[in-house]
């Protein structure tokens, strides 16, 4: 076909084909405790009971040992007697305060006596608080034989069996970690830094546009519930160039185990397919990316497209064409919207 007196220019066209619109990103990650506690006694004695199976979970509050408490019993019972004796005290010296006001009234004794009374009663008074503070360590200390735990979670094996001592000193006698949720922790690198914090800041705007973060467990599947950007660390490493993510997970069924590493993607597992185009074909003037799509005899037009991600040698098109047109990828600085080409079919996945 002739063109104004020349040839109509060749070009190559390939079919836009339904392809991949994104390829998820991967990172090894390592599962972390949201919380994680060492159990400690806070008071000395023998171990009487572990009231717990290991590996068990176990309530926020929930006892887990019982240290011997007969000694600390006796103590309260002490503290008690010592306080009932101070509150006596301080009623007689109270008794006596009042008396001698009165024969002062009277000038039956002298000011020196009632000074001396009142000061009996101002050493009552203290000693009757300190009684009333031992009573409360008493108190407490007798508490703290029955250990519980501090948070809800799973418990390890004891460290420590029945009939042992333990104390202050003898540091943790079982470990106790939160397993639901967890969080997921990854490094991203400074080129990847952008992107999260630009998905960090459309999910504090819009929830609809949230992160999807999914796991592949070590056996190769997918971990059915996603999971929820927590932080980004406020600044990158520079021995390795890489800034800490946390991602967290519910974890009901208990399949995620501090310390596993698993695989974090960043992405729909289930990758979405749409129209895609070669790259080779994708232009841009100052309006935006636009493709040259054949139309009926030959004759080329041109059509704004709005693209996606680019995935391997395509453009994810979003808007703009539909599978199974052709658009050209080798010729196009010849062309212009309207005019009638020679078009060289090649097959999707060909280079130009």
């Amino acid at each position: 076909m002739l063109l104004g007196g020349r040839p109509a220019p060749t070009v190559v066209v390939q079919p836009v084909v339904d392809a991949p619109t994104e390829t998820p990103a991967e990172n090894i990650g390592r599962v972390e405790a949201m919380e994680a506690v060492d159990v400690r006694a806070r008071v000395s004695g023998f171990i009487e009971e572990i009231a717990f199976r290991p590996g068990a979970a176990v309530k926020e509050g929930d006892v887990l040992f019982v240290i011997e408490p007969a000694g600390y019993q006796a103590a309260v019972a002490t503290a008690k007697a010592q306080v009932g004796r101070a509150e006596a005290a301080r009623r007689q010296a109270t008794d006596n305060r009042d008396r001698n006001a009165e024969l002062v009234r009277r000038s039956a004794v002298a000011r020196a006596a009632y000074d001396e009374s009142q000061t009996a009663l101002d050493i009552a008074i203290a000693d009757l608080a300190a009684a009333q503070a031992g009573l409360t360590k008493a108190e407490l200390d007798l508490s703290y034989t029955r250990i519980a735990a501090p948070i809800a979670g799973r418990i390890g094996q004891p460290l420590f069996t029945r009939g042992n001592f333990v104390g202050p000193d003898v540091g943790a006698i079982a470990r106790l970690v939160q397993v639901d949720p967890v969080r997921v922790v990854f490094s991203v690198t400074e080129g990847d830094i952008t992107t999260f914090r630009q998905r960090e800041v459309a999910e504090m705007k819009s929830k609809v546009d949230a992160m999807k973060l999914n796991l592949r467990l070590p056996n190769g599947s997918v971990y059915s519930p996603q999971g929820t950007l927590e932080f980004l660390a406020p600044e990158v490493d520079s021995r390795t160039g890489t800034a800490t993510v946390g991602v967290v997970f519910p974890n009901s069924d208990g399949l995620l185990m501090p310390g596993q590493f698993v695989k974090l993607v960043v992405g729909s597992v289930q990758q979405s397919k749409g129209p895609s185009v070669p790259q080779t074909a994708v232009l841009q003037d100052r309006d935006g990316r636009f493709v040259y799509v054949m139309g009926e005899n030959n004759i080329v037009h041109q059509r704004r497209i709005d693209t996606g991600a680019k995935v391997g040698d395509l453009w994810a098109v979003r808007q703009g064409v539909k599978s199974g047109e052709k658009v050209v990828v080798q010729g196009t600085q010849r062309l212009s919207d309207g005019i009638a080409v020679q078009p060289v079919e090649q097959a999707s996945g060909q280079q130009p």
